[in-house]
């Protein structure tokens, strides 16, 4: 039977990890320039994003983590267990760590059969570490955490939007977006972790996620729900985290402003 206190143990000191070697290699002046390259267009990987993909696997081997890592860089086999996948992105927000701006931060989740058992979201330039077991509430720093919506009107609400990349903005751009004027701000952080974290804090009341793969949220799309955050697609319906295709969209937000948001996005 799966222990899962030790499964968030361990995702715990995956977080540890990964954030201890960002932050030896994160240059806010831009000193020491990262070694970078595209592993497809508009796909910036460094050398720091495959720094922590290893201290996450390492760290995960150490505790003894059963089944299979997917990360945004790589794929490692850690037990036999072909039901638990540890859904990874080692650094969301690559491009803003790479020009020396602190929004940015670490996904480690685990899944068994598309549901998402733990879950550890740290960003390391906040001191911040988010984490969470299905139904076991959320901690913030190793301390149980409560949290509420900063606004209850998108009216009057800062809302953080995320697109993948130039084509998916040009796409949007044509259609999609109409929704916009509906908020008082856009805020974009080029990351997924970090807003989501925000939102956890109860510092953003929502978002919106267009060309997005699950290992970029599955952590802060857990510990948001454990907080009664909704995670769902354009649609308003759950997410289907058996599959591990790209979504065209996902809303995040607490109730009242994910409600408004569908809404203003005219899916209902």
């Amino acid at each position: 039977m799966l222990d899962i206190q030790q499964i968030l143990r361990a995702a715990d000191s995956a977080a540890a990890a990964a954030s201890e070697v960002l932050l030896a290699r994160f240059r806010p002046d831009n000193s020491d320039p990262l070694d970078t390259f595209y592993k497809s267009p508009n796909e910036l990987v460094t050398d720091a994003d495959l720094t922590s993909d290893k201290a996450i696997a390492e760290a995960l081997k150490a505790a003894g983590a059963p089944g299979r890592i997917l990360s945004e860089e790589s794929e490692t086999v850690l037990s036999g267990d072909d039901s638990l996948t540890w859904l990874v992105d080692p650094l969301c927000g690559t491009v803003p760590f790479s020009m020396g701006m602190d929004h940015w931060g670490v996904n480690i989740a685990l899944r068994q059969d598309g549901e998402l058992l733990a879950a550890s979201l740290p960003l390391p330039s906040l001191g911040v570490r988010l984490s969470a077991t299905r139904g076991g509430g959320v901690l913030l720093n190793g301390e149980a955490l409560q949290s509420n919506s900063p606004r209850s009107k998108i009216s009057e609400s800062a809302i953080n939007l995320e697109i993948d990349g130039p084509d998916e903005w040009q796409k949007m751009l044509v259609s999609g977006l109409e929704w916009i004027p509906s908020v008082s701000q856009i805020n974009t952080f080029s990351s997924i972790a970090y807003p989501v974290g925000l939102m956890c804090l109860g510092r953003l009341p929502g978002g919106a996620y267009y060309g997005v793969d699950p290992v970029h949220f599955a952590a802060g799309a857990m510990i948001a729900g454990e907080l009664g955050l909704k995670v769902t697609n354009g649609l308003g319906e759950a997410i289907d985290w058996s599959n591990d295709d790209e979504l065209p969209v996902v809303v995040i937000g607490w109730p009242v402003i994910h409600e408004q948001l569908i809404d203003a996005m005219g899916s209902r």
